[in-house]
Formats: C-alpha cells, sequence, structure tokens
C-alpha cells in the first residue's frame, strides 16, 4: 500500500533544504510506525470521506489495495448509511472524538460471493483540526473484537442453554421416582435433592457442607449391623475416590425409628480433563422388594432346610442326636430364640426336656432340665394333638403361661409362642417341638407350616429311630451271640442231602465236601449221638418242619464239641420247598460255662448259707429274694415268713426309729442303693419281730443290668454288742481322763508338799554354816555340802517323777516348728562349756506338730550327751534324714559311749550307768524322753557299738494323726 499524503512543498511551509531532508525522515518513522501499528488506523478527509491513509489492519477491512484517494463510501458502499457513517459525520460536525464499543459493521470480506459479514470493533473517530477552525479529517482508530464478541455470545448461549438444561435436569430429578442427590467433589457437600429423598428416609432433605455432615445428619448400617463410617458412603467414595457404586443396600434409620433398605448406586462426574468435579447418587427404597426377596430367599431355606432336615435325621446315629439336629434345625428355619422337644412320658402329660437349642439370649437357661409338671401351655398342644400358635400378648394373656410350671413370672418376656404336636402312626402322642421368642416379628402360619412338616418328620424319625436302635440292639445282640460261639453254616436241597460245599463245616470238622456231601455228615457226629441225629433230621424233612438237635460233632482236632444244629425249610410260593439251610452252634462253652455255674452257685449258696455276715437280696420293688441263715438269725425272720408278707423289706425290719417315730422308706439309706445306682455304707438301727431294736452295720450295692438297676445286695452284720463294747469303752476312757486329771492334780501337790521340807533342809543348812562359820570344821562344811546336794537330787527326782507322769499325756497345740530353730533355742538354753561344741546339720525340716514335747526330746538327749561325755572338749553332732512317713533325728557324742548290754537298761525309771555321786543324775530323763517319743507314734533306740561314742535315734512322725 502507498501512502498518498500530498505534498505541499517545503518551500511554502518556510523549511530550508536540511530542515526539509530531517522532517521528510521523521515523517517516514510514523508513517512506519502507523502502517505496523495493531490497531487498525484510517484517515478520511471530510466532508466527502476520501481515504487519505490506511495502515496494514485497515486495508484487510478493505478488499481493494488502491483504496487511498478514493471515497470510503467507494470503496465500502456497504458501509453507507450505518453506524460508522453516523459516528463520521458526528466527529467531523462536532470537532469531538466520538466512539463505540463492539460496534456491528457489516463488511465484503471479499469472498467473492458478494455476501456482506458481521464484523465487531471497538472504533473510536478522532477528528483533525483544520487551521481555519473546524475539522479538516477524521482519523479512525479500529480495533477488531468480533472473535471476543462472538466467544462471549457463545458462552452466554451455553450459559443459557445450561441453565435451561439444569432447569430440566431439576425437572427429571423431581419426577424421578427414586431419590437422587448431587454432590460436589471433593468436599461431598450436597448441593441438590429431590423429594424422593425425604418421602424414602421421611425426614426432610438435608444438605450438607461436607461427608462428615452428611454422616451425622444420615444413619446407615451394613447388612451385618455396623454403621456406615464417613468414607464408607457411596456418595463419598464416588467423589474422593472416583469408584462407581452400583446398588449396595444399605440400612437407613428413619425417623421413627424404622428401618428401609435403600439401594445407592453412585457415580463420579468429570470434566473434559478426567478430573471428579461432582458425583450422584440414586437411592432407590427397596425395602419391600429386598425383604420379599430375603422372604422368598427365608422360604427357599426352609425347604432346603426340611430336605437337608430330613438327610441328617435320617442319618442320626442316635435318638438323642436326631432330636438335638431336629430342634437346632426348627429355629434356626424359622428362627426362634428358643427351641425344645420334649417328650410325653407314660401320658401323664409331665415331661422330660430331651433336646433344647438356645440363642445367646437364654444362656442362663442352657443347664436347666428340670422337668414339667404337666399344667403348662404346652399340654393344650398335647391333649388336643394340635399345633398351637399365639402372638406376644395371647401368650402373656393366657393363664397356661402365667401358671406354666411356676416359671411364667420370671421368664423372660417373648416374641410369641408355636407349637406342634409329635404324634406316631397309632395317633399316640409322643410329645412336641415348641418354638418361642422369635427374633423378629410374631409367628406366622408359614412358620406353623414348616413347624408341622418338621413335627411329622421328627415323629416318623423317632418311631422310626427306636424300631432301628431296637434292630440294632437286637442285631448286636445276635451279632455277639454268634462271634461268642462257633457257628457252622450249612444247606440242602429239599431231600435233605447235602449238595453245596460249606467252608465253615470243612473249617470246623476237617471233612471235606466229598466226605460230608449227602448224608456223610453223620460220620462227624459222635456215635452215640449219631443215630438221635440221623432220626431227627430225617423226621423234620419228612414233616417239613423245624428241625432242632443237639449232638457231639468232631473238630478237625479229633476233639468233640457239643453243638446245637438248628434248620429250616425255605418254601417257595407254591408251597413246594426248595431248599433247607441251617446252622451248627458250638454250646461247648456254654455247657462248660453252666456246669461251672452249677458247681460256683453251689458254692455260693454254701458260703452265703454257712457265712455269719447276714446276706439278703432286693429286687427292684425293694421285695426280699433271698436271705442266708445268717440274715435269719441277725432279723428274727424266716425268708419264707419275709416272701409271704410280700412287702418291701423296709416296711417289715426297718419302718421304725428307736424313738417310735415312722422312718419312711425314701429316707433309708439302704432303698437309695437301687436309684442311686451306687453303693452306700453305715449303721443304722432294725427292728425284729418281737419289736426289739438292734444295731446293724451295712453294705448296700446296686446290682446293674447295663446301666438299668434291678436289685440290691445288702450284707449286714450284727454290731449291737459292739455298740455296748464303745459305750463301756467311753464310760472307761471318761473315767480314765478324770482319773489322769486327779492324779495331775495329786502330782502337783504332791511334788510341792515334798519340796517344802526340802527347801527348808536347804535353808536350814545355809543357816548353821552362816552362824558357826567360826567352829565349823571342813569335815562339817563337807557334810553340810554333801546335804545340800542331796536335797537338789531329791527336788530334781521329785520334778523328774512329775515329768514322768505327765508325758506323753498333756498334748499342746499343732503348729508350724522349724527343727533348726528349736535347736538354736535348746542350745541357748543348755549354755555348753567354751570347750565344748554342739554341731546342728543344715537342711532340718519345719513340721507341724506340738512344739514343747520335740523341744523337751532334744534338751533331754542333749544335756544328757555333754554331761557324761566326761570330757571338757565335748562335741555333740544333732542330724536328720527322711525315713518315709516318719522323719529321724540323731544326736550323737564323743563320750565313751554306752555298752550294748545297757541299750536297753538306760530306758529304765531310776537307771544310772555311774554312781550320782560322780555324774549327778535322777535317772528319769531318757524314761520321759522315751514315753514322749513312742505316745507320738515315734520310737528311740541307742546305735553304739562297743568303744566311744554314743547316738541316740528317735523317730517322729511327719504328720500327727489328730491333724485334719
Amino acid at each position: 500500500m502507498t501512502q498518498h499524503v500530498r505534498d505541499e512543498g517545503t518551500a511554502a511551509r518556510g523549511l530550508n533544504q536540511k530542515e526539509a531532508q530531517v522532517t521528510s525522515d521523521a515523517g517516514r518513522s510514523v508513517h512506519a510506525m502507523f502502517m505496523e501499528a495493531p490497531t487498525a488506523i484510517a484517515v478520511f478527509r471530510g466532508p466527502d470521506w476520501v481515504i487519505d491513509f490506511t495502515n496494514r489492519l485497515a486495508q484487510r477491512l478493505f478488499r481493494d489495495r488502491t483504496v487511498v484517494g478514493r471515497r470510503l463510501f467507494q470503496c465500502a458502499p456497504e458501509l453507507a448509511g450505518s453506524r460508522v457513517a453516523e459516528l463520521l459525520d458526528r466527529a467531523y460536525g462536532s470537532s469531538q472524538p466520538a466512539a463505540a464499543g463492539e460496534l456491528l459493521i457489516l463488511l465484503d470480506r471479499g469472498a467473492g460471493d458478494g455476501a456482506l459479514a458481521e464484523g465487531y470493533f471497538n472504533v473510536t473517530f478522532q477528528p483533525i483540526p483544520a487551521a481555519g477552525g473546524g475539522a479538516a479529517s477524521v482519523v479512525l482508530f479500529a480495533v477488531e473484537v468480533t472473535d471476543q464478541v462472538l466467544a462471549r455470545r457463545r458462552i452466554e448461549q451455553l450459559a443459557e442453554q445450561l441453565e435451561h438444561e439444569r432447569h430440566k435436569l431439576e425437572q427429571i430429578i423431581q419426577q424421578m421416582p427414586h431419590a437422587v442427590y448431587i454432590a460436589e467433589a471433593p468436599s461431598g457437600q450436597i448441593v441438590m435433592g429431590n423429594a424422593q429423598c425425604a418421602e424414602q428416609l421421611g425426614r426432610p432433605f438435608v444438605p450438607s457442607a461436607d461427608i462428615a455432615t452428611y454422616n451425622a445428619a444420615y444413619h446407615g448400617f451394613h447388612g451385618d449391623g455396623r454403621p456406615y463410617a464417613p468414607h464408607e458412603w457411596p456418595l463419598a467414595r464416588a467423589v474422593t475416590a472416583g469408584e462407581l457404586v452400583r446398588a449396595e443396600p444399605v440400612e437407613m434409620l428413619r425417623t421413627d425409628g424404622a428401618r428401609a433398605i435403600i439401594e445407592y448406586s453412585a457415580a463420579p462426574i468429570r470434566d473434559a480433563a478426567g478430573q471428579i468435579v461432582a458425583g450422584v447418587v440414586v437411592g432407590v427404597d427397596a425395602t419391600e422388594r429386598i425383604r420379599a426377596l430375603r422372604e422368598e430367599q427365608r422360604r427357599s431355606e426352609q425347604l432346603r432346610g426340611l430336605a437337608e432336615a430330613s438327610l441328617a435325621v435320617n442319618s442320626a446315629t442316635s435318638l438323642e442326636r436326631m432330636l438335638a439336629e431336629i430342634t437346632e434345625r426348627a429355629r434356626s428355619l424359622i428362627g426362634a430364640h428358643q427351641s425344645a422337644i420334649r417328650m410325653t412320658d407314660d401320658q401323664d402329660w409331665a415331661q422330660a426336656t430331651h433336646a433344647v437349642s438356645l440363642s445367646d439370649k437364654y444362656a442362663a437357661y442352657r443347664s436347666d432340665d428340670a422337668r414339667t409338671n404337666g399344667n403348662g401351655i404346652d399340654t393344650l398342644v398335647r391333649k388336643a394333638n394340635r399345633p398351637l400358635r399365639m402372638t406376644q400378648a395371647e401368650l402373656e394373656a393366657h393363664p397356661a403361661w402365667r401358671g406354666c410350671d411356676g416359671e411364667g413370672a420370671s421368664h423372660p418376656p417373648m416374641r410369641g409362642w408355636l407349637a406342634a404336636p409329635l404324634i406316631c402312626r397309632d395317633g399316640k402322642n409322643l410329645g412336641l417341638i415348641e418354638l418361642s421368642d422369635k427374633e423378629e416379628g410374631e409367628f406366622t402360619g408359614d412358620d406353623e407350616s414348616i413347624l408341622v412338616q418338621l413335627a411329622q418328620l421328627a415323629s416318623v424319625a423317632i418311631e422310626n429311630t427306636r424300631l432301628r436302635e431296637g434292630s440294632l440292639a437286637a442285631e448286636k445282640r445276635f451279632r455277639s451271640m454268634v462271634e461268642a460261639t462257633t457257628v457252622v453254616v450249612w444247606r440242602t436241597d429239599p431231600g435233605g442231602h447235602v449238595v453245596e460245599d460249606s467252608p465253615s463245616w470243612r473249617g470246623f470238622t476237617g471233612q471235606s465236601y466229598e466226605e460230608w456231601a449227602g448224608y456223610g455228615w453223620l460220620d462227624a457226629v459222635h456215635p452215640d449221638d449219631r443215630e438221635r441225629a440221623d432220626a431227627a433230621w430225617r423226621g423234620a424233612v419228612a414233616s417239613r418242619s423245624r428241625y432242632e438237635v443237639e449232638y457231639r460233632l468232631r473238630r478237625r482236632d479229633g476233639s468233640w464239641a457239643h453243638t446245637v444244629a438248628r434248620g429250616v425249610p425255605l418254601v417257595a410260593d407254591d408251597g413246594a420247598i426248595y431248599e433247607w439251610v441251617g446252622c451248627n452252634v458250638d454250646v461247648s462253652d456254654i455247657r462248660r460255662a453252666e456246669e461251672a455255674f452249677r458247681v460256683q452257685h453251689r458254692l455260693v449258696r454254701t458260703i452265703a448259707e454257712n457265712a455269719t455276715l447276714g446276706l439278703l437280696m432286693m429286687d427292684a420293688h425293694q421285695r426280699c429274694t433271698f436271705m442266708n441263715p445268717a440274715a435269719e438269725k441277725i432279723t428274727g425272720f424266716r425268708f419264707d415268713e419275709i416272701q409271704a408278707i410280700d412287702r418291701p423289706l423296709h416296711e417289715i425290719v426297718h419302718h421304725t426309729r428307736p424313738d417310735g417315730s415312722r422312718y419312711p422308706m425314701e429316707e433309708c439309706p439302704i432303698d437309695r442303693a437301687l436309684p442311686r445306682k451306687s453303693q452306700e455304707q453305715g449303721e443304722d438301727v432294725f427292728v425284729r419281730q418281737d419289736g426289739s431294736f438292734y444295731h446293724v452295720a451295712f453294705t448296700a450295692s446296686p446290682i446293674l443290668d447295663g446301666d438299668v438297676p434291678v436289685g440290691t445286695v445288702i450284707e449286714l452284720r450284727d454290731i449291737t454288742e459292739q455298740k455296748r463294747a464303745e459305750a463301756e469303752r467311753e464310760r472307761l476312757i471318761t473315767a480314765l481322763e478324770r482319773s489322769n486329771k486327779e492324779l495331775d492334780q495329786f502330782a502337783y501337790v504332791a511334788s510341792h508338799d515334798l519340796k517344802a521340807p526340802l527347801r527348808g533342809i536347804a535353808n536350814l543348812t545355809q543357816w548353821i554354816e552362816e552362824d558357826l562359820a567360826g567352829t565349823l570344821g571342813g569335815a562339817s562344811r563337807e557334810h553340810m555340802t554333801l546335804l545340800r546336794g542331796r536335797v537338789r537330787r531329791m527336788e530334781a527326782l521329785i520334778d523328774g517323777i512329775l515329768d514322768y507322769s505327765r508325758a506323753g499325756r498333756l498334748r499342746h497345740a499343732l503348729e508350724p516348728v522349724d527343727v533348726g530353730q528349736i535347736l538354736a533355742d535348746v542350745v541357748e538354753l543348755i549354755a555348753p562349756a567354751p570347750e565344748a561344741s554342739v554341731e546342728v546339720a543344715p537342711g532340718l525340716p519345719v513340721l507341724r506338730t506340738e512344739r514343747i514335747p520335740l523341744q523337751q526330746v532334744f534338751m533331754n538327749l542333749i544335756s544328757n550327751a555333754l554331761k557324761h561325755a566326761r570330757r571338757a572338749d565335748a562335741r555333740v553332732r544333732v542330724g536328720h534324714r527322711d525315713a518315709g512317713l516318719h522323719h529321724e533325728f540323731f544326736v550323737e557324742d564323743n563320750g565313751p559311749g554306752i555298752a550294748p548290754e545297757f541299750h536297753e537298761r538306760v530306758w529304765g525309771l531310776f537307771q544310772t550307768l555311774e554312781a550320782r555321786d560322780k555324774v549327778e543324775g535322777t535317772g528319769i530323763g531318757l524314761s520321759v524322753v522315751k514315753k514322749i517319743v513312742e505316745s507320738r507314734g515315734g520310737r528311740i533306740w541307742i546305735d553304739s557299738p562297743r568303744g566311744p561314742g554314743a547316738t541316740f535315734r528317735f523317730t517322729w512322725q511327719k504328720r500327727d494323726p489328730s491333724d485334719s
């Protein structure tokens, strides 16, 4: 584009050539700046609006590059009459700038189709003043904002559309049949919720600022009852982790306390970049559907449970196991806290609970196996033989429940009661199966139907089980009998000829098949029995009747066995015999046992009849079935007299107490042995035929057939004389104790009275010596000293006699006694001379015994050892060893020893081995020691070979017999 600005000449402006050159250079710089400006610039000279200047951006508005010098509306006729023309005229006419923002200009962009394109510009028209005033030209400054305007308008359009879509979405959400929540991410703030949200939960919609607030406002639970944590909610997982949650069932707590099961589906909402910006949750109220599904599942489980119960019941190994199986399955299938099967006893409607299944709610009742009294509510079912179902209110109001065995008042409240009778094939009542306290709601008709089916199953199973148990017991008995004997099985043709091999016959007799075929079996029969066996067999074949005979059969080893042969014909439908089957049972052991029993029976009867101990037997009804002669002598009744009376033995010999009061049989220990199935022993008083009483010692032992009590064996011993002797002994013991007490008192008085004059003599000699101190000679003083020594010896003798009289009779309290400590105390009391020593071995025991007697024994033995050592360096050693039930102690010294011939003499009263003038002593000490030791169940002896040194040993019981 070339600039077409006219030059009036430098001379006309009064410029010299140099100035003109500078001005020309500046003009070119300004021109270049305007040409490259980021704004479209054009100069229009008015009033015809001739284009004097356009820069590059302005040229783009016009498709003709030779536009300078032409009129604007020639170049862009589309602008004529437009807002552009109006602004040009305003700026030109007012000489003031005129501007417009986002001005719409329709331009021919040169697409070649003549169509005008919209353009939006921010324009400013700046007038250029003329020399004579007014405006000569107008400069256009234009910035095209077409893209911005179109973008904003698009945004506004999109926002409008978005608002419209949001409104439509809100309407759709509000009209949806399910609850819908929309929350922002990542906070979880709920910004929208429809009316179904409130309807589902029975409470107004609660917007929340975050997940924690939502968790506090709404209460949800897992299927196992755990409350939802904030991070576990489907909404939280969607907005925080982007998790897609599909139909997750949540138990929501409604404001009325009920629980609704809502299936929540949650999904994150992402922007174009994939970032989570929101989350949506849809909640479908599936309460009825899930409950219906659960109910259907429960019914299916019940039906499956019935089938499984049938299999389990039929495979139960015992009646008890079968009853327990049905009881447990009934409770789990129907959903109750209690289930029980009660069996009718003797049709008197008082029952024993045979099987119980209880939930943890009734754990305290699991050990309760008490019998009902037959007056409870379950009696209604057993008497009518019809099922009975009651609601909780009906149950609590029913008089039979209130009085149910006296436990109605203390029993926990229950949600209903349901029972069905157990009926055997003949219509008799076997008992009932009952459920109580349903886990949810009341018992329904479906529950009753299930229970009736279980009851029918149980009834059949009970009868079948009893039959099976009876059959198994019979089979077991038969098998045991067969195993206990040797059985030979055989078969013959209709004519009685052996035509088939029998391994058991060959194994027993050693005959080959060829040897025993036909009638060859007779060769194995004892010659003395052969004719009888042959006649019996031919007679049975001829008469087509049962065959049975006993004969001796030769064994393989040549010995003879007593066998019983039995055979029966097998008859076809037409009445013809097609074969005989039979067996030979080896009864040799039975016959020997029978003979041994006969011998034993004769022996036992002989012993019983000649025994001095009374023997009686009673049956299960307490009737006497046997009495030996000793029992007849003790009771005063003959056996035939007892049998003739035909009453319980208790009512004949044990009916009255010595005080004349009646003695009930149920209190009798002898009669308790049978029902308790345990041996009873004791003493009691019986009544003779003449009414006199006598003491007996008895032992009553039950006779059991398996575990069933069938009778009682009673051993009697008349202890009347023994009781008299015991009474006499007690009398003598009392008299002896009184005599001992008097003796103690006498000994004390005698000791006191005898010592008094001795003390006077001792004092008198002392006064005489003091009074005659100047005149008394040496011999006299020696006599006085000797006299006082005799007095002291006499006092010691009196004390020794007193100790001996008390030894073994006085008893002291038992207490823990440390033998080592006792010996330390004894040594301290004795105070040996400095040169002497007493060595006590370590590890001595601690006993529970009498302290003083044991201390007295050690005191005497150690004192004797030191006194009789005859040496200043006397050494005494005390030790111990374990002797089983006793402790064995020893006291060993290094004295002159005791010759064996004196080992027994030293224990006698007043016995000393040396003169008392040489070694002071009374000769009583060891007698007292021996008496103490032996009275405590021990023994004492001397272990001293000939030569120096003596050892005294004694034993002491580890446990005192009086210590209970």
